[in-house]
Formats: structure tokens, sequence, C-alpha cells
């Protein structure tokens, strides 16, 4: 166990001593500046206190749009760039089995998403504070709570699938330039085969869990069906990942 949190420290270490790492909350702040800025001109409506704007901020619909774009991009390098620079030969030449180090990597890549949430969250929070103060108004922290869980659910879904395009291509432009398209592209196909069946046993539909609490989810479907099928998916990506990795002839 102590060897693998050494695993862990180090991935992290190498994540975070990257030039790029303070970007990705860089541009999440520039985000929830310009949210900022239309919150005070009045062309956000509903929003008029600080748990208001949090809110407002967490959705689906503003930081869902983003926020997991800039966590494919910042995590999409962490396996390809060890066979481009030829790193990944000194990792396997330890005593320890892919399987850790291939889980240490996943791992971080995890934890610097949940980083990303939480530190959003946190700005979002700090923000509406100087823009409306401590007094009552919209908002509730339960929604709050709700937005961010359909937010990390989304978000590590396709962090996962990343990880794993990054394990099969060992190439970050490919492992991004996929991921994103899964992203973008998601929706417009979940509404291209909305007619069809077999749609509901489709990942993108069900990823974004915040359908239900906006009634658009069919009656057919349930937060405990869409929370299976998000499993079954992570499980098969994981699998793929972990198979793909231990089997790679490394030369």
């Amino acid at each position: 166990m102590r060897n693998f949190g050494a695993l862990l420290t180090n991935e992290w270490l190498k994540l975070y001593k990257k030039k790029s790492f303070f970007v990705y909350f860089a541009v999440m702040a520039a985000f929830i500046g310009v949210c900022a800025y239309i919150a005070y001109r009045g062309w956000m409506d509903g929003v008029d206190s600080a748990l208001g704007f949090t809110e407002q901020i967490v959705t689906m619909s503003t930081a869902g749009q983003i926020l997991p774009l800039v966590a494919i991009i910042a995590i999409a390098n962490v396996v390809p760039q060890e066979f481009r620079m030829g790193t990944i030969k000194l990792l396997l030449i330890r005593a320890q089995s892919r399987s850790k180090i291939l889980a240490s990597k996943y791992i971080t890549t995890l934890l610097f998403s949940i980083a990303l949430i939480i530190a959003t969250f946190g700005m979002a929070m700090l923000t509406g504070l100087l823009l409306y103060g401590f007094g009552g108004g919209a908002g509730s922290w339960s929604s709050i709570g709700e937005n961010v869980l359909y937010l990390t659910v989304y978000t590590l879904v396709f962090v996962t699938l990343t990880f794993m395009i990054g394990v099969l291509t060992k190439a970050s432009g490919a492992t991004v330039g996929i991921s994103m398209f899964c992203v973008m592209l998601g929706g417009l196909f979940t509404m291209l085969l909305s007619h069809y069946d077999f749609i509901k046993y489709v990942l993108f539909p069900n990823a974004d869990l915040s359908a239900y609490q906006s009634g658009m989810m069919p009656e057919d479907m349930s937060m405990t069906f869409s929370a299976i099928v998000i499993a079954v998916y992570m499980i098969i990506f994981l699998f793929i990942s972990f198979a793909t990795f231990r089997k790679r002839d490394i030369s």
C-alpha cells in the first residue's frame, strides 16, 4: 500500500510540475469572471444571492459545457506522454506491476478532475459572495449539491473514456480529438437516434443525470437505470485500458 501511495504521489507531482497545471484552473476562473459580469449586468435570470449564483454556475448548462473539456485536455497526455518521451520503460522496470502503475495514473486523473470541480465551486461561491454578500435570495445548498454531483459524474465518465483512448492510441492529439468529439456530438447523436429503443443503453443520454432534474428523460428510464449503465461503461473502459496496458509490448 505504501508503494502504491508513492506511485500516486509521483504521478500527481508529474502533473503538478507541468507549466500548464494552473492554466486549467485559470480558464475556469476566467469563465466564472465572464458569468459574474453577465450577472452584474442583470443578464442572468433568477440570480440574486451567492447561493443562486453558485447554483447557476455549477449546472450542466454552464460549467458543464466547458469543465469536462478542460479536464479532458488536462489529462489526455498522462499516458501518451510516457510513450512519447520513452519514460514508460523506466516505470516498467520498477518492482511494481503494470496494473498498479496504470491505476496510479487513473486515480491521479480522477483526483485532478475532482480538484478542478471543487475549485470551480469555491471560485463561484466566492464570486457570488462578492457580488451579493451574505444575504438571502434564490438558491439552496441541496440544489447546489445535486448540480455538483451531476457535473462530477458527467466529468468522470468522459475522463475515464479519455484515459482509455490515451492507453489505446498512445497519442495525446488523437486522445483529445476523439474525446472532445464524443463530448460535443453526444447530444446530437442522442437527438438523432432518440426514436430508437436501443438509445437508452448508449452512454451519451445516460451520462447527463441532470436531464432527470428537468424531466427530459423518457418515462421508461430512471436515475438508477442510468447509474447502472454508466457503471457498466466505466467498468468496460477500465477493463480495456488495463488489459491493453498489461499485454502491450514496450519496445
